[in-house]
């Protein structure tokens, strides 16, 4: 029994020192000063009015929270942005009400809603090309700094974005004409407009947008003020409070219905005039009726002979332009969008060797497969092709020049343009023989002249034999000359081959410098020997060709230079990238070219040196065409050349 005591009295001490715990901590909540922040330009929500008081719906709201849990609150308004980082940095301990979105939860916990929020786009009244946010891109918009609608607009190309401290600011950049749009909490923007009498210059365009739960918020991981701020506002929604708070702030119309009546009336007004006047002027009006319709019928026997005139006219109008089309020596088919065929002349059938008709089209004819055209899908792209083809037909060959032209640039159709140029090709063929066989014999007299020189000079010693064999001296001259004149009818003979024998170079990638740079030591003493003063200028690039060959045409070109200029002369050498092309440029100051020359000096056999073949720039012209290059001479007469050599870059 004793023992049974002892338990009673231990029970009943546990239980006074858990509600004298429990008292403490309730008198330690009572006491406690929640620091609130919130935005201090954010109406209706929470805004410091004219007399310096902060009001607003979450105001109330935070004051009712209060008074349910019985602590003390201090309100800290501030701007937007700084409301937000003051909650992340501790030194507040809620904000009264922010838009819930994926961001914000990275940093802060949210309370049940207080509200369900929207965000709207604001324009001026006379703007008709914004709907949407899409629409916003390339334009000016203003934004409250940190507010969600920002959030939702970054994703907008190329938008221009002004941020303001809060919506008033911003919504004024809109009303200045600064902006062209505001994009902001929807009731918030419609009470500033119709606060400041600015309602009927704005209007908001598309739907709502992010329609999101507006709650109270605390730093991430403050689960005791978030459970104590979720339990008082339970509280305050479960009483009468929260309705008369939300009647109060937003129950009320933000449009002035006072201008819709009014509207209204003076529609009903004009309305009634309108009848009146009519009903006065039915009679009149009856009688003038049927003198108008006399006139109009009189007006219509004119215009249907008109039209008669016209159809007249359209109809020898399409008969000439068919005329015009069958006098046109090319052939023209023309395409629709579909590929049919809408138009065609006799000269394309004449051409082409075959009918053709309206109910044909580009598959059925099959140019592309039968004569191997091609270019009709790059027209159908917008983009114009011409090319040539020989066909076979009739047992004949012809050769065709064909363009596929587009129609417009959206695919509204293609003309095919035929051309036959087989005679031509003939008359080209013909005139390119006689090019071959003029140069022939042009080759042939210069190998003649270079031959029948050294020939005559050993057939003058051997005319002297019978009369000087026993002279030394000119038997050691007989040997000699006639030694180095048999050398230099071989070197000429090896120069020939040389230009005439097929060309296989092993092109590879390398360095134009490196090159240059092995050809230059080649002259090192002819250029110290006339005191030439070279001076380079040097990229580095690199192509795709034979270098050994390249190596000859670079000797080939500075030895003509070296040739070229006076005593104490200058030769400058480029190396640089243009293009896709690897470019050198050998400048001298030498004697130049005479114009009447400029079009032989690639010739074989054809030299302006006392003592030259005439082998050198026709080789060097042969080996840049054969690495795919170009090459170019410009030269004016007394001033000096510039050669430029083009090769190809690899890809």
């Amino acid at each position: 029994m004793e023992l049974k005591k002892k338990k009673t009295i231990l029970i009943l001490l546990f239980c006074i020192i858990y509600i004298l715990n429990l008292s403490d901590y309730a008198f330690a909540m009572d006491r406690k000063v929640l620091k609130i922040a919130g935005d201090n330009n954010y109406p209706p929500y929470e805004f410091i009015d004219e007399h310096g008081n902060y009001r607003g719906f979450n105001v109330d709201m935070m004051r009712a929270m209060a008074l349910e849990l019985g602590i003390e609150i201090e309100f800290k308004p501030m701007g937007w942005q700084e409301a937000m980082d003051a909650l992340e940095n501790g030194e507040v301990d809620i904000v009264q009400g922010m838009t819930r979105s994926d961001i914000r939860e990275e940093k802060f916990d949210f309370s049940t809603p207080l509200v369900t929020n929207s965000q709207a786009i604001f324009v001026l009244k006379d703007t008709n090309y914004i709907s949407s946010l899409e629409n916003l891109s390339n334009k000016k918009a203003s934004f409250q700094l940190g507010d969600i609608s920002y959030e939702l607009a970054r994703d907008v190309e190329n938008i221009k974005s002004y941020v303001r401290i809060n919506q008033e600011e911003a919504i004024d950049l809109l009303l200045d004409g600064k902006v062209d749009a505001f994009v902001g909490n929807r009731l918030t923007g419609i009470y500033y407009l119709q606060k400041e009498g600015n309602f009927d210059k704005v209007k908001i365009v598309g739907e709502p947008m992010h329609i999101t739960e507006y709650c109270t918020t605390v730093k991430k991981g403050n689960e005791e003020i978030l459970n104590l701020v979720n339990e008082g506002l339970n509280g305050v929604k479960k009483s009468d409070n929260y309705d008369k708070i939300y009647k109060k702030w937003f129950g009320e119309t933000f449009t002035d219905h006072s201008k819709e009546f009014k509207k209204l009336l003076y529609i009903t007004l004009l309305f009634l005039l309108i009848i009146s006047i009519i009903a006065i002027v039915n009679v009149y009006w009856n009688g003038k009726l049927k003198r108008e319709v006399n006139n109009r019928t009189l007006e219509l026997g004119i215009l249907n002979k008109e039209l008669v005139a016209q159809k007249i006219k359209f109809e020898k109008s399409n008969q000439l332009r068919g005329k015009i089309l069958e006098s046109i020596l090319s052939g023209i088919i023309v395409f629709d969008e579909n590929g049919d065929i809408i138009e065609y002349n006799k000269a394309a059938e004449e051409i082409l060797g075959r009918e053709l008709f309206l109910q044909h089209n580009w598959n059925t004819i099959a140019l592309d497969s039968e004569y191997g055209f091609e270019g009709y899908t790059d027209a159908e792209e917008g983009r114009a092709i011409t090319k040539s083809q020989k066909i076979s037909m009739n047992n004949r060959e012809s050769y065709i020049n064909y363009s596929f032209i587009p129609i417009g640039s959206l695919n509204e159709g293609v003309i095919l343009l035929l051309n036959d140029f087989t005679a031509i090709k003939k008359y080209q063929d013909m005139a390119s023989y006689n090019d071959k066989m003029q140069a022939l014999g042009e080759l042939s007299a210069g190998i003649a002249h270079e031959i029948r020189n050294p020939l005559t000079s050993i057939n003058t010693f051997i005319d002297l034999i019978p009369t000087k064999i026993d002279d030394e001296q000119f038997r050691e001259q007989l040997v000699a000359i006639s030694k180095k004149e048999i050398h230099r009818m071989n070197e000429l003979i090896t120069q020939l081959i040389d230009y005439t024998k097929p060309v296989s170079g092993k092109p590879q990638v390398f360095s134009l410098s490196e090159a240059l740079d092995e050809s230059l030591i080649l002259f090192s003493n002819q250029f110290s020997k006339k005191g030439i003063m070279i001076e380079t200028n040097i990229e580095d690039v690199v192509v795709f060709a034979d270098k050994s060959q390249i190596k000859q045409i670079l000797v080939n070109i500075i030895l003509n230079s070296i040739e070229a200029v006076e005593e104490s002369g200058e030769i400058h050498i480029n190396i640089l990238e243009k293009g896709n092309k690897g470019v050198i440029e050998i400048i001298d100051n030498g004697c130049g070219i005479e114009e009447e020359y400029k079009a032989k000096i690639f010739q074989p056999f054809f030299t302006l040196k006392p003592h030259g073949t005439g082998i050198g720039l026709a080789v060097t012209s042969k080996l840049v065409e054969e690495n795919k290059g170009k090459l170019i001479i410009d030269s004016q007469l007394g001033k000096g050349t510039k050669v430029t050599v083009a090769l190809p870059i690899p890809q």
